[in-house]
């Protein structure tokens, strides 16, 4: 038995030794696969656009300081003295500027004079052309661990960073090969005295070992494998390496699913700005928060916070790491963290797949998801906020009005800058935060009326058969489709009006004058101007498409309206400004592109009609000193029996859209002008944009004329209205009942005067 026995005895140890000696080298290869090269995946940082402020650029002081409250600036009484405070007194304003990237805080006076920022200078009196405030995180493009990180290298590494570190978590540091039987003896005699584990032995680089490979269970099994793990590292790393990535590594903070990690990152989130902007205080906060990310977040337990970071500076001071003015005057200071942007995965899912779909032109997948890019976008955190609140007000206003009937009510928006095509906000829902169908992208339905300003362009761009007073009829219509069957479109009124000039049937949206249009125009001409606006759908040939029956998403909608509203220039949208790489050699720009799709006349003139939409038409209501203001125009759509409610408007430099129905398409209360409208309105009036300038084109001339028959009138006669025409156009006849009270202002004057303008024009060109 004992001849047995031996020989069994060393096949065991044996094997034993083979196992351990295969673990190591398994656990080997692990540490120096993890911490070789690439040290982890690092997923996107997407941001909104920073806000550029220029000596000389119109701004609107209200909507500034709405947007300093979204970055977490404080408002206080006296000059600032700290970064993330403005003061505000008689137009001038002092604000401490926090510093990103490589921009370092500072404090700037800025003075404004009637919307216009006269001045900038710097705290020594320097004066500047431009700031930027840092903008806003937004989201990211994370992997399947949902980590969160930003990865500095050693020099991005504060010296004072380093030593609260070590004082805090590992004095000796630099003089263990990974573990501290010091500090394990010690651990192990105050947990056994209070039977619990009130206290770790763990070094920095067990810690470390801990994060990368192992989960954060006490078990004895663990520690074992969390010491074998430290050694391995130690021998194969220098102590700097070791530290920098613990700094890069270490868990500091959760934000919904999102872990952020590092303390690169976790100085964004908490402070918003970069860690070498930190104040001692500040560092002491986030490495005090190591002990229990949870227990010492700021967010949740302030006090508690307070109480740890205090402790941390209490142990800076003992160890003369600080003066104790110095130490006095950091307890006195108040945490002053950032409430986090967001707590998901992204605070705007419906704008992010937007920046989704421009990026994946250009990056692979994996990439955004892995090679820490910064991607900075169009969005305006301003605008994206009304534009939330004025979607979710209105529907509470609606379900007012209309009762239970509206709860499963959806919607969408989308906000661009009318020229560039910037998109600067997207709902996909009235619930913006939530995340699912991305109805601003995805919805395609009905368009109702708002086809209709198309149909009216390819008309107006035949200018010498069509202008704004040609006669069109909207008496009953019948059209035969197949065999006995026939189409009768129908007004919304259940009127028929007659005859009536080409603009009040668009402002009045009446849908037998507009299919009577439709069908006079040849299909190849609908099709062209359907191409020149970015529409990429064929126009089937049946003619309730010229009323309506025609479906497009929300985005294919705004970007044909940009076209019309920049004045016949084309540009196609675009959510991403910029994308910068780890290495700062690479980035990548995206600017705007413009091309000219239509002469500026015909534009000119349907823009005219889309104005007295809000003067006299289907979205009356607004004053006009606000409509000249903002140099509104717009169009309302209501598909039928009212599944869809439509509306879309430029005010100032905006182009809005908004739409409102039911997922299953059922029918609802709603119009137009009773839904859509209304959250276009509330969004427009919140944002009060700036006055811009329009020029009119050289050839257009004014003329008065009588709304009813489109024959010339005068500035006294009644019913008259002064309407523009591509010179050469204008009516010639006043009819003798109205010679009275046009009187002499036959405009020969103004047309030998705009000939003039015109002839000087083509001179410069």
């Amino acid at each position: 038995m004992k001849y047995y026995f031996k020989p069994f005895l060393y096949i065991c140890i044996f094997t034993f030794l083979i196992v351990i000696v295969a673990y190591v080298s398994l656990l080997d290869s692990r540490v120096t696969n993890k911490l070789d090269g690439v040290l982890w995946t690092v997923p996107a940082k997407v941001y909104s656009r920073p806000l550029e402020l220029a000596e000389g650029s119109r701004i609107n002081l209200n909507n500034l300081t709405r947007e300093l409250d979204l970055l977490s600036y404080e408002k206080i009484k006296t000059n600032p003295k700290s970064p993330g405070e403005y003061s505000l007194k008689d137009n001038n304003l002092s604000i401490f500027i926090r510093g990103f990237d490589d921009q370092v805080p500072g404090l700037f006076t800025l003075d404004i004079k009637n919307g216009e920022i006269k001045g900038i200078k710097r705290r020594d009196g320097i004066s500047l052309d431009l700031i930027k405030l840092e903008p806003l995180s937004i989201g990211g493009m994370y992997p399947a661990h949902n980590q969160d990180r930003i990865l500095l290298n050693w020099s991005q590494v504060p010296d004072d960073l380093v030593q609260i570190i070590l004082l805090v978590e590992d004095k000796n540091f630099f003089n263990h090969r990974g573990l501290s039987f010091k500090s394990i003896f010690r651990a192990f005699l105050r947990n056994t005295r209070s039977l619990s584990i009130e206290e770790g032995g763990s070094t920095i680089t067990q810690q470390l070992a801990k994060s990368l490979f192992f989960s954060p269970r006490q078990t004895l099994r663990r520690k074992m494998k969390e010491a074998l793990a430290a050694i391995l590292i130690e021998l194969h790393y220098s102590k700097q390496e070791i530290l920098l990535a613990y700094i890069n590594d270490v868990f500091i903070a959760q934000s919904g699913k999102r872990a952020i990690h590092g303390f690169g990152l976790a100085s964004q989130f908490f402070f918003g700005t970069s860690l070498e902007n930190l104040d001692t205080e500040q560092m002491a906060l986030l490495v005090g928060m190591l002990k229990g990310p949870s227990i010492y977040n700021p967010n949740r337990n302030p006090g508690k916070a307070k109480k740890r970071r205090d402790l941390v500076l209490k142990i800076l001071f003992d160890e003369s790491l600080i003066q104790e003015d110095n130490f006095l005057e950091f307890k006195k200071r108040p945490l002053k963290v950032m409430h986090p942007t967001y707590k998901s995965l992204t605070r705007h899912p419906a704008f992010s797949d937007l920046v989704t779909l421009d990026l994946k032109r250009n990056f692979k997948d994996s990439d955004l998801r892995t090679k820490g890019l910064k991607i900075f976008t169009n969005l305006d955190p301003l605008i994206q906020k009304l534009l939330e609140e004025s979607l979710i007000q209105t529907k509470k206003e609606l379900q007012v009005k209309y009762g239970n009937t509206l709860n499963e009510l959806e919607g969408a928006a989308i906000v661009i800058d009318t020229f560039s095509g910037e998109i600067k906000a997207a709902v996909g829902s009235t619930e913006p935060e939530s995340y699912g169908f991305n109805r601003a992208l995805n919805a395609s339905r009905p368009v109702g009326s708002l086809i209709k300003p198309f149909i009216y362009l390819s008309a107006l761009s035949k200018y010498d058969s069509y202008t704004l007073v040609t006669p069109l009829d909207d008496s009953k219509l019948t059209v035969p489709i197949q065999g006995s069957e026939v189409w009768e479109p129908n007004n919304f009124d259940k009127e028929f009006h007659g005859i009536v000039p080409l603009h009040k049937a668009l402002w009045q949206s009446y849908n037998i004058a507009t299919a009577r249009l439709g069908l006079e125009l040849d299909h190849s001409s609908i099709q062209e101007t359907f191409k020149n606006l970015g529409i990429e759908k064929k126009v089937p040939e049946y003619p309730s498409v010229f009323v309506g029956a025609f479906e497009m998403t929300p985005i294919e909608v705004i970007q044909a309206y940009q076209t019309i509203s920049s004045g016949g220039f084309f540009s196609p949208l675009n959510s991403v400004r910029e994308v910068r790489g780890t290495k700062e050699e690479l980035s990548i720009s995206y600017p705007y592109k413009l091309e000219q799709r239509f002469r500026p006349e015909p534009i000119f003139l349907l823009k005219f009609i889309l104005k007295q939409t809000f003067i006299r038409g289907t979205a009356r209501g607004y004053s006009l000193k606000l409509i000249e203001k903002w140099k509104v125009g717009g169009k309302t759509g209501t598909s039928d029996d009212q599944r869809d409610s439509w509306f879309i408007g430029y005010a100032g430099e905006y182009l809005a859209l908004v739409w409102l129905g039911f997922d299953d398409n059922r029918k609802s209360p709603l119009t137009g002008r009773s839904g859509s409208l209304q959250v276009w309105k509330k969004f427009i009036s919140n944002l009060d944009p700036l006055t811009i300038e329009t020029r009119k084109p050289s050839r257009i001339i004014y003329e008065w004329i009588d709304l009813e028959d489109g024959l010339l009138s005068g500035k006294k006669c009644e019913g008259s209205l002064e309407i523009p025409f591509i010179s050469g156009t204008e009516p010639k006849v006043v009819p003798n009942k109205r010679k009275w009270c046009r009187g002499k202002e036959d405009s020969r004057t103004s047309k030998v005067v705009d000939k003039i303008k015109e002839m000087i024009e083509i001179k410069r060109q």
